[in-house]
């Protein structure tokens, strides 16, 4: 029997053509015992006025592709 080689792919796109649906941001923060009284007074001022929403990350929930297109480069690396 002839072994097998595994092969991890990796080919980028020239073009990638859709829309997000919607997402959320999340994160960790370190607050002090005051800053984390005003968040629990009023979450969405304490996020706003801090500028906090910058340090959390961009998480894509939903999304639709409605096309895309090869490029001509493709990567692979053997894995066994």
């Amino acid at each position: 029997m002839q072994k097998k080689k595994v092969v991890k792919i990796n080919i980028p796109l020239d073009y990638l053509m859709g829309h997000l649906r919607y997402g959320h941001l999340e994160g960790t923060l370190d607050l002090t015992e005051e800053e984390f009284k005003k968040l629990e007074e009023n979450p969405f001022d304490f996020i706003n006025n801090n500028d906090i929403s910058n340090d959390l990350d961009l998480i894509v929930d939903d999304y639709e592709i409605e096309d895309w297109e090869l490029s001509t480069e493709i990567n692979y690396k053997v894995i066994e």
